[in-house]
């Protein structure tokens, strides 16, 4: 009776513990952990793969690892991963990456994880620990101490192509600004401009040519046909006659031109046609169309009564400057 009652009490107490235990053992589950190294220096960082392999429609509750899992930094945890294999089974993978500070053997340490079978019931796996060795850096008989190496020297590039590229930018600063003041100056730029053998008042003539054929009469562009006419009449007496013309108002021309050679009458006609002009340029006055055509003829005149003659030029010495002929007045 009593060895009844004892057996009856251990069955119950089997079935108690049973019905109160939290997890199950389940049956199909392999895990693996693998590095992708066993020997590491201190700092370096290792990858450990963590497979689970399982029935299908199983579900893996894997962790989230402290930065500091026993001796081992934890630098990264992927997220888990799922595939199917060829055997109807399931496998779930993670990667964990972590470093060691210190030299020796280590293990690492429990890692307990969970599965589901989908109706409920959950098991407790546990990831088999493994070793990692961290080795030195300096090969074991590598004890000799060795002199500090020199310190290496900086290549310094040369100096010379930078003050060459000044040299030669400043160059083509100081051409550049050449040019703008010559072009400024109404006057043409070049290191060996083409020698022009045109008698001044040809080159005159030809000036004025060219700007009746402009046809800026016929456009009513007068104030440019009165300026351009105007300065050819300055840039012959300037070059013919040596006069300082350019950059003077008309008034101030009057006691130039009374000072020179020309004759009155001439200097008279020439004062007229710039005052002419001024009234055009200046003053916005709009000459009658007919007169401003006969513009170039009344500078063509000019420049034919004052140019010097055949008969002159024959009389004077081959080195005489230009602006000491005589000039015979025309009619």
């Amino acid at each position: 009776m009593r060895l009844g009652t004892l057996t009856l009490s251990l069955l119950f107490l089997a079935l108690l513990a049973f019905s109160a235990a939290p997890v199950l053992a389940a049956e199909g589950i392999e895990v693996t952990l693998t590095p992708d190294r066993e020997e590491l220096t201190v700092g370096d960082p290792v990858q450990l793969t963590l497979e689970v392999t399982h029935p299908t429609g199983y579900q893996v509750i894997l962790p989230k690892l402290e930065q500091a899992w026993g001796p081992f930094e934890v630098r990264s945890q992927s997220q888990a991963t799922t595939t199917a294999n060829d055997d109807g089974t399931e496998t779930t993978r993670q990667t964990i990456e972590v470093t060691l500070f210190d030299l020796g053997e280590f293990e690492t340490p429990e890692l307990r994880f969970g599965v589901s079978n989908g109706a409920g019931q959950v098991s407790e796996e546990t990831v088999p620990s493994i070793s990692l060795m961290v080795v030195p850096t300096l090969a074991e008989d590598d004890n000799n101490l060795r002199d500090i190496k020199p310190q290496a020297a900086l290549t310094v590039p040369p100096v010379w192509p930078w003050i060459v590229g000044g040299v030669l930018l400043a160059a083509v600063a100081a051409v550049v600004g050449w040019w703008a003041y010559r072009r400024r100056q109404g006057k043409p730029f070049g290191l060996a401009p083409a020698v022009d053998n045109r008698p001044v008042w040809q080159v005159a003539f030809d000036t004025l040519d060219s700007i009746e054929g402009m046809g800026l009469v016929g456009q009513e562009r007068f104030k440019e046909h009165y300026t351009l006419v105007a300065d050819a009449l300055r840039a012959y007496l300037e070059n013919q006659f040596g006069l300082r013309v350019f950059d003077r108002t008309t008034s101030e021309l009057k006691p130039i031109l009374q000072r020179s050679e020309l004759q009155p009458e001439h200097s008279r006609r020439l004062l007229d046609l710039f005052a002419d002009s001024d009234l055009v340029k200046f003053a916005k006055f709009v000459p009658d169309p007919k007169l401003a055509s006969r513009l170039t003829a009344r500078a063509r005149d000019l420049v034919e009564l004052t140019r010097p003659k055949p008969e002159s030029q024959t009389a004077v010495s081959a080195d005489r400057p230009l602006g000491q002929l005589s000039y015979e007045s025309g009619q």
